[in-house]
């Protein structure tokens, strides 16, 4: 009988060996270029069925046809571009040391 908190071997991550993903994700840079990197993948499934009847049989990758693209998608990218920006703003000056003032 199996209890219920037992994670299988396969999915146990070694402490000698770290993946990709969790080397990435320890670095605030890598957020914004993996949001950067859904924004322009997103319109690669632009061509399946169901977009295609939904806008129109014109579609096809990066061409919506009748359909438009929502706010959301831009404020995502704007989002990956600040995130990249600041955490490269912030890297660059988190090392110096303040003035000291008396008070």
């Amino acid at each position: 009988m199996a209890t219920l908190g037992r994670v299988p071997a396969e999915l146990n991550l070694k402490t000698d060996q770290k993946s990709y993903l969790e080397l990435l994700l320890k670095n605030p840079k890598s957020e914004g270029l993996l949001i950067g990197a859904g924004c322009a993948l997103y319109p690669l499934g632009w061509d399946s069925e169901e977009v295609r009847q939904t806008c129109g049989y014109i579609s096809g990758q990066f061409d919506l046809g009748k359909c438009e693209i929502g706010w959301a998608y831009y404020c995502t990218g704007g989002g990956a571009a600040a995130a990249m920006l600041l955490c490269t703003w912030l890297a660059c000056f988190s090392g110096k040391k303040q003035k000291q003032y008396p008070y």
